[in-house]
């Protein structure tokens, strides 16, 4: 397979439905940089109006977007300013992703159920038509539509394990292969010695999606809390924290730097992931790296990167109480806390973002012959 990658530069479209910060996004990114950096010609683009058929508000908002986005150009701003983007790649902003409006290319890539409904519409000219699912988007919209979404003609591509079956149980639909998200050990790794400290500094990220379990991440911390008065919660996040949570925080980082991210990580005693549903979960990798103690619901890809009681604590999600107790289990047990943290260092160095684009770039090259 590794010899397949020198035979061809590819011209490759991503249909992406933002470039705002996001995990999924920094996936899309993550690749699209290393393909870039092999001598493929990538083209992202994304719209100012997403969906097929888009409501009057909808078609409202993205002519106000590309107002605002024609101010911001004027004023050198770039498309985006939270990740680094490699200067050979090539950024689109299209009004809707109608087949017109998009290059022709060997390939185009679907990155979200709404740009799949576009690309099972592109005529051949567009190339061949792969669907890349980080998650089962049934947040996103009516769960209709985007079940049929995994049953296009697409070659699907999905970033853990637990899709792959997934995809074989509901939908009957194999997958074109697994290629699990990396984590960059030369950005993520631990800076800091000092574990442990006193008071124990527990870190969480923020989200405002249900989804993510912050409640009862909040209600464990809570929990530990009464028995453990001195403990901190530390949290980051790209959504502004509610006044109620405030008063529960210790810190909270408004959208922080990568370099702030891994200083947050290392100097967490434990890292808490209380997520309810997740397509892969990309901060307990980065935290494992950082040498955290990592405590995770079984969500997402924790299980294709970690091992319970080795690298991390693993509890089902929806239950909180039982998370208060294993965060007082690591709270009370400095020893596990660093056997933990010591083993998710090593582990996390076998997933490598270098060999994650290798394994996407082979997939997509199969799809050529």
């Amino acid at each position: 397979d590794l010899k397949i990658t020198t035979m061809k530069h590819l011209q490759i479209n991503i249909l992406v439905p933002t470039l705002g910060l996001t995990g999924g996004v920094k996936v899309i990114l993550e690749h699209a940089n290393r393909l870039a950096q092999r001598g493929h010609a990538i083209t992202l683009i994304y719209p100012y109006i997403l969906p097929q058929q888009a409501n009057i508000p909808t078609i409202v908002m993205g002519y106000l977007k590309k107002i605002r986005r024609k101010i911001l150009h004027l004023a050198k701003y770039p498309e985006v300013d939270w990740f680094h983007v490699e200067p050979t790649i090539k950024i689109m902003r299209v009004m809707t992703l109608t087949a017109s409006s998009i290059p022709n290319a060997d390939i185009t890539i679907a990155t979200a159920n709404e740009t799949a409904d576009w690309l099972n519409t592109y005529p051949d000219s567009k190339g061949k038509k792969f669907y890349l699912i980080q998650d089962y988007e049934n947040w996103s919209r009516p769960i209709d539509l985007v079940d049929a979404t995994w049953k296009m003609p697409l070659q699907k591509i999905v970033i853990a394990s637990w899709m792959k079956d997934f995809a074989q149980k509901k939908f009957g639909e194999n997958v074109a292969g697994v290629v699990l998200n990396g984590v960059d050990t030369t950005t993520f790794y631990c800076q800091n010695s000092s574990r442990p400290n006193n008071p124990i500094k527990v870190l969480m990220m923020y989200h405002k999606m249900p989804k993510k379990g912050i409640d009862d991440g909040l209600a464990a911390f809570q929990i530990a809390k009464q028995s453990h008065p001195n403990i901190t919660l530390e949290m980051f996040g790209a959504y502004h924290l509610p006044p109620a949570i405030k008063k529960v925080v210790t810190n909270y980082y408004y959208r922080p730097s990568i370099n702030l991210l891994r200083q947050l990580y290392s100097n967490a005693d434990i890292f808490l992931w209380p997520s309810r549903e997740e397509g892969f979960g990309l901060p307990p990798l980065e935290a494992m790296a950082c040498g955290a103690a990592v405590l995770s619901t079984d969500t997402g890809a924790i299980r294709d990167y970690a091992v319970d009681n080795i690298s991390t604590l693993i509890v089902p999600p929806n239950q909180p109480d039982l998370l208060a107790q294993k965060l007082i289990q690591l709270i009370d047990n400095s020893d596990l806390r660093l056997s933990l943290g010591q083993a998710a260092s090593e582990m996390a160095k076998k997933f490598d973002w270098e060999e994650s684009t290798t394994q996407l770039e082979n997939i997509l090259m199969r799809g050529q012959y």
